[in-house]
């Protein structure tokens, strides 16, 4: 859950890569703005489009996101180097 109370519900690739989002996102009106958990802006309509494999596989992982969801839980696996 996001110090705002939002949970995160999926990661999903997007064009700018694959990005957490929390549960409301797919539910949010089609043609908004929907912001992943590092701030990057997403149309709705591009996040509610199913992804193919091929999406899943070439699209890089965001890390900020990731960093965000680490520290959350509370782990020590999201140390840069």
């Amino acid at each position: 859950m996001r110090s705002d109370g939002t949970k995160v519900g999926l990661w999903q690739p997007v064009s700018s890569g694959r990005h957490a989002f929390g549960v409301a996102a797919r539910q949010s009106e089609p043609g908004c703005a929907t912001e992943a958990l590092c701030g990057a802006e997403v149309d709705t309509d591009e996040l509610q489009q199913v992804a193919d494999e091929l999406a899943w596989i070439r699209g890089n992982t965001c890390m900020e996101c990731w960093k965000i969801l680490a520290a959350r839980d509370g782990t020590t696996s999201a140390k840069s180097s």
